[in-house]
């Protein structure tokens, strides 16, 4: 036979081999749930249940209030390749403050098994109304909220998580919800190419899903997510059981993300946004109830040199609503655009990457963009969305904040630069907006980084220019404060980001509560601007009051910086006054009270409890 005949017959013995894989791939009976379930988007009458496939598939969820007859069955739900099989089924028409039991199957296949959990609806107000005693319908609730689930070794307390396995064991069953306030993903995967991932997911002949064409590199992001989910079961089990809620953070994109809201700067990590944004969304933000819902958009375009024309024949940006957009991104262009090695920061990217204001969408194919691109050169792109949303609980209202989509480069030779937000001018304008019309008790403001105290230490990165913190945005962060103060409810910043957990009263009605981190090393104190444990301390141009703090001092071993925190926020609008013992009368207090309780991760033991009173009658108490 001659060696073309060998050729022939090998390339239709490697075709019949790949469609056979891919056959088997496709098979229903072959397929099962690799990844969840994960609760969320947790309401009154709602929640959300997400998993993974192994294939494309469709998800159903069984559900009743009896763990031994699930008789509900939900809508099905199709997971697909262009979001790692990944899908989230939605509940709907649940009755109020109810435990349900569930399963995650995919029909006709392990229908008798699945992935199984519990949740609980949340109160509604209605049944809690009495004209006389509790006119408002007010009801107590409670949640955890915490940053910083690293696993990786010698960062972290690794992938065992004490803390989870802590916070299941005191608190599953009392808590209402979660808010994992950023950080849940640390950088270890992404090396990991889209060949690999084509043959995870089966995909053995055929183009890829648009958006790994255009951003390849989110295949090691994806990764990332059901590496940290493989090896920790704690981490698995709580999801399973506790609705959540979620900020994003550095490490959901890139360690010490900045700019990526500033026009004009060239820098791989403020180009990777979008890419890590998009793979949070498909695992872990698809749980929030967001106030701007447009996707992230992906794109190959034409830039010209000198033109501020971007072109890209496939596009629609007619259905673009720039209210709900963000700014584009025109992405690194290498391999290792995603990899957390302070190294390649340096190495360059093609000529045209950075961040480039949309001016305005001229047709269906052509935005006006600034600045102007220095090369003619075919690129990819994307355009980001805005992650901010409120919500709004009994007497609470909680207003989360993206502080990274937006983020504009500050300068810490000038903390006090006039202009530069942290967090865009719609969001802070949605901000201060929303809570100067709230009627409710008490405000959350949800921050996935720190508001008084700087994060200037803690790592190698960028370390000239390093402080995450709200403290290189002095010029934003006091108007915040100036307007909080002049409020009627008491507004609590509820931090993440640093290692540590702290409790500061910036004004008399202006507090933040840090919480964390769930599993990664501790900070020194001197990571954070040399603060001491406790007592007045002051770093810019405002002093504050620490109440609590953890606290390490610099002769301790980095190594050894393994005290893992979490906190329980207690909300006590009513209390149980029945006429006999058995029943049930819920009357309000004359003044609701918010209880903030941090606890050792491993020990489960209360380290720290501070109370704040709601102001009587809605009105500020003369100072």
């Amino acid at each position: 036979m001659t060696q073309r005949h060998n050729r022939i017959h090998l390339i239709a013995l490697c075709s019949l081999l790949f469609s056979c894989l891919s056959a088997t791939a496709q098979d229903p009976q072959k397929n099962h749930i690799t990844h969840g379930p994960i609760l969320g988007r947790l309401s009154t009458s709602g929640v959300g249940v997400w998993a993974r496939t192994g294939q494309p598939g469709t998800l159903v969820v069984l559900y009743g209030t009896s763990p031994g007859t699930l008789d509900q069955r939900s809508g099905p739900v199709q997971t697909s390749r262009e979001h790692d099989n990944t899908g989230w089924v939605e509940l709907t028409g649940l009755s109020a403050e109810t435990t349900y039991y569930y399963r995650m199957i995919l029909p006709g296949v392990h229908e008798d098994t699945g992935r199984q959990g519990s949740f609980r609806t949340m109160p509604d107000s209605t049944d809690y109304v009495d004209a006389e005693l509790n006119p408002q319908g007010l009801f107590n609730f409670k949640f955890e909220y915490a940053c910083g689930n690293n696993q990786n070794p010698g960062q972290s307390n690794g992938p065992a998580l004490p803390a989870f396995e802590t916070m299941l064991r005191q608190l599953k069953g009392d808590i209402n919800f979660a808010i994992l306030n950023g950080d849940w993903l640390y950088e270890t995967q992404r090396e990991y190419t889209v060949e690999q991932w084509r043959q995870q997911v089966g995909l053995f002949e055929g183009p890829s899903p648009s958006v790994v064409d255009v951003a390849p590199t989110i295949a090691g992001v994806w990764q990332n997510y059901k590496h940290f989910l493989n090896q920790a079961p704690a981490l698995t089990r709580w999801h399973r059981d506790i609705p959540s809620f979620f900020t994003y953070d550095d490490h959901e994109i890139l360690n010490d993300v900045w700019g990526a809201g500033s026009p004009g700067l060239r820098d791989r990590r403020a180009v990777f946004r979008d890419i890590g944004v998009r793979a949070w969304y498909d695992y872990l933000g698809w749980s929030n109830p967001l106030e701007k819902p447009q996707a992230i958009r992906f794109g190959h375009a034409r830039m010209a040199k000198g033109s501020d024309i971007l072109v890209d024949l496939e596009a629609d940006f007619s259905t673009l609503d720039l209210d709900r957009a963000t700014n584009l991104h025109v992405h690194w262009g290498t391999d290792t655009a995603g990899v957390n090695d302070n190294s390649l920061d340096g190495v360059a990217g093609i000529a045209n990457a950075g961040v480039y204001r949309i001016v305005k969408v001229l047709d269906k194919q052509r935005l006006k963009i600034e600045p102007v691109p220095p090369e003619d050169d075919t690129v990819s792109y994307s355009i980001g969305r805005r992650s901010y949303f409120q919500m709004t609980i009994s007497n609470c209202d909680f207003f989360v904040l993206d502080t990274r989509g937006q983020r504009e480069m500050h300068d810490k030779k000038d903390p006090y630069k006039k202009g530069i937000s942290m967090l865009g001018s719609e969001q802070r304008e949605w901000l201060l907006s929303g809570m100067k019309a709230s009627k409710a008790d008490f405000l959350f403001v949800v921050s996935s980084v720190n508001f008084m105290l700087p994060h200037v230490g803690g790592g190698m990165v960028r370390a000239t220019n390093k402080d995450d913190a709200w403290t290189v945005f002095y010029d934003e962060r006091e108007k915040l404060i100036d307007a909080w103060d002049k409020l009627k409810q008491p507004v609590f910043v509820l931090t993440g980001d640093l290692h540590n957990s702290f409790v500061c009263k910036i004004t008399e009605n202006v507090w933040e509560f840090a919480s964390g981190p769930h599993n990664s090393r501790n900070h020194w104190y001197t990571d954070e601007g040399d603060r001491p444990a406790n007592g007045r301390f002051q770093y810019g141009p405002r002093p504050i009051d620490i109440r609590w703090s953890t606290h390490f001092r610099n002769d301790i071993p980095r190594d050894q910086l393994a005290q893992p925190t979490f906190c329980v926020v207690q909300v006590n609008n009513v209390y149980n006054n029945p006429k006999q013992a058995s029943g049930t009368r819920w009357v309000a207090f004359p003044r609701p009270q918010v209880i903030f309780q941090y606890y050792d991760g491993r020990s489960g033991r209360l380290r720290y409890a501070e109370s704040v009173l709601a102001e009587p009658s809605g009105k500020k108490l003369s100072r």
